[in-house]
């Protein structure tokens, strides 16, 4: 969407897009507990690759142009989730500045 194009709707009575700006109210889910990163599933290996996947996510949102806002989910990890960019107990996952 960086240059227009279509707009990909599954619904043919969804509201009609008329160039209204994107907001994307949830996205992220990148799973990440330092201490569990045993690499099951899709899950990132290290740090570092959690924070690649992060960037490409963010970069794509920050860079499209139509964008004027979005939502990581989740800040926190909660008791049924652990894809939180802080813990549980608001400790921070990962050096706050870099993210």
């Amino acid at each position: 969407m960086n240059t227009g194009g279509e707009v990909f709707t599954t619904s043919p009575h969804s509201q009609k897009y008329e160039g209204q700006p994107y907001f994307v109210s949830e996205f992220g889910g990148i799973w990440w507990i330092p201490d569990q990163a045993d690499g099951n599933g899709d899950r990132p290996k290290s740090e570092e690759e959690f924070l690649t996947r992060y960037e490409g996510l963010v970069s794509v949102l920050l860079n499209n142009s139509q964008m004027f806002g979005f939502c990581y989910t989740q800040l926190y990890d909660v008791e049924q989730e652990t894809n939180g960019l802080y813990t549980y107990d608001r400790k921070p996952k990962f050096d706050p500045m870099i993210i």
